[in-house]
């Protein structure tokens, strides 16, 4: 009759035993992914090294005035290391998010963009355009959506957006098109879903508020506390 007492205790003994274990597996990962961000991140300091091993794009002046955070940005459960790299020349500025690989203990890239980012809690990644060269006027700035594949752990690209203000006028004596914008906002918009850009299928501001909503409405933009990129900042970094 006592053997059962015992075989439940066991049991629970058992069960604890593995749970510590894998409580000390997870914190292991995640001190060896935090030695892992900061070793690239002196490697960038001191040798001008991307975290993937390639050469930074030429620095034009001090390597502080670049920035990097570590956050989970992308609702893994895993902290990312996002690097915003902008004292370079313009085409060269360029903004990065590394994920850490804890069985190849090295790190890949999850999104590579120009700098100007924002993070949303679903996931969801809005990445602007370096240059605003077409007829969208200073009241819309084109963009990349992109969002988080758990499968791959990165990035897809989900559409391109530019637009036109009808104040600006158009290519080759093209008109506005004045009855694609329903609406009467002044705007047309132009959704790429393929990647591919073409100015030749404009939808109204209804059409494409509806399609940025469906990837954005409930999602709230995620505040990411950027440092400097100095070794001083890089030694505070510890798992929190």
């Amino acid at each position: 009759m006592k053997k059962a007492p015992l075989f439940v205790l066991s049991l629970i003994l058992c069960f604890a035993v593995a749970a510590c274990q894998k409580t000390g597996d997870i914190a292991q990962e995640t001190d060896d992914m935090y030695s892992a961000y900061s070793q690239a991140l002196y490697n960038l300091i001191r040798d001008n090294k991307l975290p993937d091993g390639t050469d930074a794009p030429e620095l034009t002046g001090d390597v502080s005035l670049n920035k990097f955070a570590i956050s989970d940005i992308d609702g893994d459960g895993k902290d990312e290391l996002i690097l915003i790299w902008t004292n370079t020349y313009g085409a060269g500025q360029t903004g990065y998010v590394f994920a850490y690989d804890p069985e190849a203990k090295t790190l890949r890239t999850e999104l590579t963009e120009f700098t100007c980012l924002t993070f949303y809690d679903n996931g969801m990644v809005k990445a602007l355009w370096s240059h605003n060269q077409g007829r969208a006027g200073s009241d819309f700035w084109p963009y990349n959506l992109y969002k988080y594949v758990p499968e791959t752990d990165s990035y897809g690209l989900v559409g391109m957006v530019d637009a036109w203000d009808k104040n600006y006028p158009g290519v080759d004596d093209q008109p506005f098109p004045s009855d694609i914008d329903k609406s009467g906002t002044g705007f047309v918009y132009y959704i790429m879903e393929d990647g591919q850009y073409d100015t030749s299928h404009p939808v109204d501001a209804s059409e494409y508020n509806e399609w940025l909503n469906s990837y954005l409405e409930d999602a709230k933009e995620i505040e990411v506390r950027y440092m400097d990129l100095t070794e001083e900042n890089v030694r505070t970094l510890t798992r929190s």
